[in-house]
């Protein structure tokens, strides 16, 4: 691999470096559930101002300012950032439109618009930024950081303990048997875990390869059942029945088939099913399956939502109605676990129009995102708009769409894996060589 010239300002470049791994840190091990249990007040009721924002949205911030601060003309830098690419122009404009018009007409806290999708667009134009070796080891970060994950949230389960309270709306939950870990909300667990399981099965994360693999599937694929989320279960098992009648398919056709992936196959498949009825004897998936007998009145609630239409105008649907009124007829309908439809919820705090012109925006967004990926990426896209359709995630203050972004961006992108391509030592590209945002 050809050297590059030398960089001419190695220490900015280093400090870019340790905040890029920062960022995606905070993301991963700080979650809200955490932030709360330390004092910082993120999205219980009150608090002070600068604790609404999540750490990594401040460290987002610094990093992209050190960025335009290194290329000697901050102005012209931050200009080029967005003129390089109208996708991503078109989504600000619409993103300031809509923020105003939730905080100015709707009343509606800033901080949600801002951590959930004013961040993802910061992370993917410092992306673009990064050099490779400081994009291989934010991969190794994702692949740590979800095995400690699957084996604090089985270990939550199988002891009772919590890392942090479970808390939500403000409230201690103490009767919900599933784990929040590290990435805090049970739904939201399963849902990143499911997206994690989908890249590692369609390839994506080439740095754990052979046996790791295996066994990072199985870890992660036995968190599911800790995390408890039914939805994104549900999915992920269709997907990999998917993907596994695919295989079969290609082999039928006539594809090559490595004899030693079905001498392991024969051996470890009676050997799975016989561990997953002795553990089915055992109870494992008992408080599992009683999600989907008994669900304490949540599925209920999925359909009760559509009632609060009824409560409304026509103007009121189409423009967002009174914050207030929405919340007294949450409370008539007995919606204890909130409005839990992305759809259904952004359409009741900023209105149908809005609501179509802004994922109309983030649509765009996410092909900006995808240009930088393999196409096979859309398939977990799709899975996580699928799993938010069904609880309140990304409608809400959420860090779902930064974390998917980087996974995205790191574990499928488009030329092969950040490791191959990094160089043996930090080099950068030289200020008047260095591309814009």
């Amino acid at each position: 691999m050809r050297a590059r010239p030398a960089s001419q300002t190695p220490r900015t470049d280093r400090l870019i470096h340790g905040l890029a791994i920062g960022i995606i840190a905070l993301l991963m091990l700080l979650s809200p559930m955490a932030l709360n249990g330390i004092g910082w007040n993120y999205d219980g009721l009150g608090g002070a101002g600068p604790t609404r924002f999540h750490p990594s949205m401040y460290l987002t911030l610094i990093t992209f300012i050190v960025i335009a601060l290194r290329d000697g003309n901050p102005l012209a830098s931050v200009l080029s950032t967005f003129a390089r690419d109208a996708r991503i122009t078109l989504f600000l404009l619409i993103w300031i439109l809509v923020f105003w018009h939730g905080v100015a007409n709707q009343g509606l806290p800033a901080a949600g618009l801002i951590d959930t999708y004013l961040m993802p667009m910061l992370v993917l134009l410092i992306f673009r930024r990064l050099e490779n070796e400081t994009k291989a080891r934010m991969v190794m970060v994702i692949h740590g950081v979800f095995a400690a994950n699957a084996l604090l949230g089985i270990g939550e389960v199988v002891s009772g303990l919590r890392l942090t309270p479970y808390v939500a709306g403000g409230i201690l939950i103490t009767d919900d048997w599933r784990a929040t870990a590290l990435l805090g909300h049970p739904l939201g667990n399963a849902l990143m875990t499911g997206c994690y399981v989908m890249f590692l099965v369609m390839g994506g994360g080439q740095e754990v390869q052979g046996r790791w693999r295996k066994a990072t599937l199985a870890l992660q694929c036995a968190a599911m059942v800790a995390f408890g989320g039914r939805a994104s279960l549900v999915l992920l098992l269709l997907f990999l029945l998917a993907a596994l009648g695919l295989k079969f398919v290609r082999f039928l056709a006539g594809a090559r088939v490595d004899l030693r992936f079905l001498t392991i196959l024969a051996v470890l498949l009676p050997v799975g099913i016989a561990g997953l009825g002795f553990a089915f004897e055992l109870g494992v998936f008992d408080r599992l399956i009683l999600r989907f007998v008994d669900d304490n009145d949540s599925a209920n609630a999925r359909v009760k939502m559509f009632e609060l239409f009824h409560g409304f105008t026509l103007e009121e649907v189409l423009f967002g109605p009174q914050q207030d009124h929405l919340g007294y007829l949450v409370r008539v309908y007995r919606l204890e676990f909130g409005i839990e439809s992305v759809w259904v919820a952004f359409t009741l705090y900023y209105g149908f129009l809005p609501m179509v012109l802004f994922f109309t925006g983030f649509f765009l967004f996410m092909t900006s995102v995808m240009s930088h990926c393999q196409k096979r990426g859309w398939v977990v896209v799709g899975y996580f708009f699928l799993v938010n359709t069904t609880f309140l995630g990304i409608a809400g203050k959420s860090l779902g769409v930064s974390i998917l972004c980087l996974m995205l961006l790191l574990l499928v992108p488009r030329q092969g894996s950040y490791r191959e391509r990094a160089p043996r030592q930090a080099l950068s590209y030289p200020r008047e060589a260095r591309p814009a945002c």
